[in-house]
């Protein structure tokens, strides 16, 4: 049947990501214009990790205790606004205030979106749902450089500001259907908390510390590959247009995305996360040695495969917590994955003292952390959502 909800939420998460895609490709101007080094550079991916994804447990703690939709337009709203300021800030301390800004509308949507996802989501299929909540974000992840490309096209960075459009829209549905949003969540809650009583608790802290490792040497290779290849390729590979290489890899991701929810629901969790980093691992190396046509097939490639387990280890980790749905969602949607830029600031300190090629060997090694860490994770099956969502659904025409 389908589901209106879920696709308002793939919207949403659609348009809160967009920034994470927009900020690499404005990120060389601004190095430019204030003269930053690849160190601030980095700091830049540091500042809006810190509000975008750092804080999202706490949000997430925030959103199990209280029910708060109405974060979800208000983050739309704040994560274009801040970018747009970007092109107004004259120095690099208020570029990060500005910066976190963005970071912290980002933070306030998606613990609650991936709640509300993991509760209109029917029973045996977790995975694909989470998997169409996750492709929202991924594809405005790969539409964030176009976008930013459109909206640098008429004067630069001085109308950048034409970014907030879409957040502000998405804002506008999401306040229309906020009332809702919030019947069920309150009604899913509820059942929630029964469940609760009636199990007690089943939290595997020692298996979700090796997820949160997986999920951050993951966010370690994709945001360093998208952070430096605007640099890497037309300084040591003479490839031009590095910015459409970045949306051709973000939009691979999305791709893989779709495939990784429900290749998850058939085959296990922790198949598919050991999957994805053996390949990762066969196919980066080649990415950034070689040139040609081969580049742009294995950029696809490589994001394919990466970021195919994104709704896969948001839905291991509301597994490993089942009573809090929230918390499980910020540490997957956030602390883990944004530990990736925690990562970029100190590859770009490598990359300053070893220089760029050096660190992208590095990256391309990765992988083998995180085949270690899945092998070492348990094969969890089942632990479906709460039942009798379809009752709270329109039905088809």
């Amino acid at each position: 049947m389908f589901n209106p909800y879920l696709l308002i939420l793939c919207i949403g998460h659609l348009v809160v990501d967009l920034g994470q895609g927009v900020l690499p490709i404005i990120t060389p101007l601004l190095a430019q214009s204030l003269n930053l080094s690849y160190l601030q550079v980095g700091t830049i991916a540091l500042a809006f990790t810190l509000s975008s994804a750092i804080i999202q447990p706490v949000f997430g703690v925030l959103s199990d205790r209280f029910s708060m939709p109405w974060l979800m337009p208000v983050g739309l709203f704040l994560s274009g606004l801040g970018l747009a300021l970007t092109g107004v800030v004259g120095n690099y301390e208020m570029l990060l205030v500005v910066v976190l800004l963005s970071g912290v509308g980002v933070a306030g949507f998606h613990p609650e979106g991936s709640k509300l996802a993991h509760f209109v989501s029917k029973e045996g299929r977790a995975g694909s749902s989470m998997a169409v909540f996750s492709v929202g974000g991924n594809i405005g992840f790969g539409l964030g450089p176009l976008l930013a490309i459109f909206a640098l096209s008429f004067s630069g960075m001085g109308s950048i500001h034409g970014v907030m459009i879409p957040g502000t829209l998405a804002a506008l549905l999401f306040l229309f259907f906020l009332p809702r949003f919030k019947n069920i969540l309150k009604e899913k809650s509820a059942r929630k908390e029964d469940k609760k009583r009636a199990e007690g608790s089943s939290n595997k802290v020692a298996h979700l510390v090796l997820l949160i490792l997986y999920v951050t040497v993951r966010s370690w290779i994709h945001s360093g590959l998208v952070y430096f290849i605007p640099f890497y390729f037309p300084a040591f590979k003479g490839i031009g247009g590095a910015e459409y290489l970045v949306s051709l890899f973000l939009i691979a991701g999305a791709v893989g995305t779709v495939l990784g929810g429900p290749f998850a629901d058939r085959f296990g969790g922790r198949c598919g996360l050991l999957v994805s980093m053996i390949a990762s691992l066969l196919v980066i190396y080649p990415f950034i040695h070689l040139s040609g046509n081969w580049v742009f097939v294995l950029a696809f490639m490589a994001g394919l495969i990466i970021i195919s387990t994104f709704s896969t280890t948001v839905v291991f980790g509301q597994r490993l917590l089942p009573h809090n749905i929230g918390l499980a969602s910020g540490l997957m949607l956030g602390f883990g994955v944004g530990m990736g830029s925690v990562g970029v600031t100190l590859l770009g300190a490598l990359a300053d003292s070893y220089g760029l090629p050096f660190t992208m060997n590095l990256i391309s090694f990765l992988p083998v952390l995180g085949i270690i860490l899945a092998l070492a994770l348990p094969d969890i099956r089942g632990g479906e959502p709460v039942r009798g969502v379809e009752e709270t659904l329109p039905q088809e025409a």
